[in-house]
């Protein structure tokens, strides 16, 4: 096998950079996925408002399957 044969043509080096730069895009979006979720919590314990599971279930079944949706209401949940 030669040494260019696993990496679809690309050099053992080339590959590597591609891989790592994927790897690094992916840590990026992590990183601002968990920054998002942590900020949506912060506001919901700020707020005492939020979404019902289910109605946001409900919202992206039909925006997958595009239906008309319409995006499910906030409510309170504290008492």
């Amino acid at each position: 096998m030669s040494e260019r044969g696993s990496q679809g043509g690309k050099s053992p080096h080339a590959f590597m950079r591609e891989a790592l730069s994927v790897q690094s895009r992916l840590l990026e979006q992590r990183r601002a996925l968990v920054a998002a979720a942590l900020g949506a919590e912060r506001a919901a314990l700020e707020t005492g408002a939020g979404h019902l599971g289910a109605e946001v279930d409900a919202y992206f079944d039909a925006r997958a399957a595009q239906r008309p949706a319409q995006r499910p209401p906030l409510r309170t949940w504290r008492g």
